[in-house]
């Protein structure tokens, strides 16, 4: 991406970001810890700034949104408070669901639930579809409700680290 572009897509991002928290340009300033007039100069569509790193952690810090995302390098915009642990987390409790699930699926049935590209008689592209959906949701979950997901945050990182621990001493 040329300079030009890349500064254009920051001044969008900064005017989306504005707009999508009803901020002012003076609150989001101080959201993010930063001059209004550095910050206006930042969102100029004609003639921007560009801002520096220390600017950029600032309003990425100040508005919980990836570094990457902000300058155009990613078209996620998960907030850093969303650690790689809790994405494992995420991804753990996914898991244990749909292997709950196919237990219980089991259970009701005398003949084996998996088939040819089928679980349970529904697809393994649609129940695969589906999990990752529910990993999506619960990732927006941990970064817009800090990890309240039926389980806390807490009771999750207890469960997970406690059958790492459990694995760890079964392989020695």
């Amino acid at each position: 991406m040329a300079d030009s572009e890349q500064t254009s897509e920051v001044v969008r991002r900064l005017h989306s970001l504005r707009v999508q928290r009803g901020y002012t340009i003076q609150q989001m300033a101080q959201v993010c810890s930063i001059p209004k007039s550095s910050l206006e100069s930042y969102m100029r569509f004609e003639g921007a700034r560009k801002p520096g790193l220390d600017a950029l952690l600032s309003i990425a810090n100040g508005m919980d949104v990836s570094l990457d995302w902000l300058v155009g390098r990613s078209v996620y915009s998960f907030p850093a408070t969303v650690t790689e642990k809790d994405y494992a987390l995420a991804c753990f409790s996914v898991v244990s669901d749909l292997i709950n699930w196919l237990c219980k699926e089991q259970k009701k049935q005398t003949t084996p639930i998996v088939g040819d590209a089928t679980i349970a008689g529904i697809t393994d592209a649609e129940v695969a579809a589906k999990s990752m959906l529910l990993f999506v949701e619960r990732v927006e979950l941990f970064r817009n409700n800090q990890g309240d997901v039926g389980l806390s945050r807490r009771d999750l990182h207890y469960r997970f680290d406690r059958l790492l621990s459990n694995a760890d001493s079964v392989k020695k």
